[in-house]
């Protein structure tokens, strides 16, 4: 069942999908085609979604019919709006971009005309596919890179100084590689920027339920919190280009090893 929406503003109404047909279309991004049939007349410029809830809330479950990626864009908001009061130096701004299933097409447009400073860390924010080693419940995720792209050291470092500060404090993230599709970070890092991304586990993701049906997107409100949190500090970690607490204690070999070295290949 899906609902057919069109740019006019016109209520929206039922319909059904059918003798779906598997033709690569390159262009427009599509595996295929299907029939709909609608309880009213069809018109070119309409277009269908899957008939699920837009929101539902038990526990600390968030079942959206799309999550992907607007829990992103509703941590970014959060974000913004906890640094709004934030008497510590900090320069962060967000970049809304559309069209992104069809190919990253906002981003890419966005880093092609470079909208945003070249000197800018680049950090895409997004609901990622939960994985068995990424689990949704365990905190908001530094994503070192997706299907295509690792991303920016230095970018994540900021990202991993702040999941240090909040692992003190009792506050969940996790770190890993995404290999469960491309975010916008890829836009830019094979472009020039320093670029990383972080993301939330999103249980069902692009609506595919376990059973192969279809379902809502779930994430966790305990991971939006800490995603809100992670990019909080984020963001006053760059402010101070702090580093982690590891850092300072191997960033220079001590002096005995770098003699004991030096002398050669022992011998018998």
């Amino acid at each position: 069942a899906v609902r057919v929406h069109d740019d006019e503003g016109s209520a929206p109404f039922a319909a059904t999908c059918d003798e779906p047909r598997p033709e690569l279309d390159l262009a427009h991004n599509s595996p295929g085609t299907l029939h709909i049939r609608g309880e009213n007349p069809l018109r070119a410029g309409q277009w269908a979604v899957l008939d699920l809830p837009a929101v539902e809330i038990e526990g600390d479950e968030v079942r959206m019919a799309a999550a992907d990626d607007l829990a992103g864009c509703a941590l970014a908001v959060s974000a913004l709006a906890a640094l709004r009061e934030e008497e510590r130096p900090h320069d962060a701004y967000a970049l809304f971009t559309r069209a992104e299933e069809t190919g990253l097409y906002g981003a890419r447009l966005a880093a092609e005309d470079a909208l945003i400073p070249r000197d800018a860390y680049v950090v895409s924010i997004e609901a990622s596919r939960a994985l068995p080693h990424v689990a949704a419940g365990n905190g908001a995720v530094v994503r070192a890179g997706d299907y295509h792209n690792t991303f920016s050291n230095e970018a994540e470092r900021y990202l991993r100084v702040a999941a240090e500060r909040l692992a003190q404090a009792g506050i969940a993230t996790q770190r890993a590689l995404l290999t469960g599709g491309t975010c916008e970070a890829s836009s830019f890092v094979r472009l020039g920027w320093t670029a990383t991304g972080m993301a939330l586990p999103n249980v069902n993701y692009h609506n595919q339920s376990p059973d192969g049906g279809f379902a809502p997107e779930i994430v966790r409100v305990s991971d939006l919190r800490s995603g809100v949190a992670l990019a909080v500090e984020a963001v006053l970690a760059a402010g101070e280009d702090a580093d982690e607490s590891w850092w300072p204690d191997v960033r220079t070999v001590p002096r005995a090893i770098r003699d004991l070295l030096a002398r050669g290949p022992l011998r018998e």
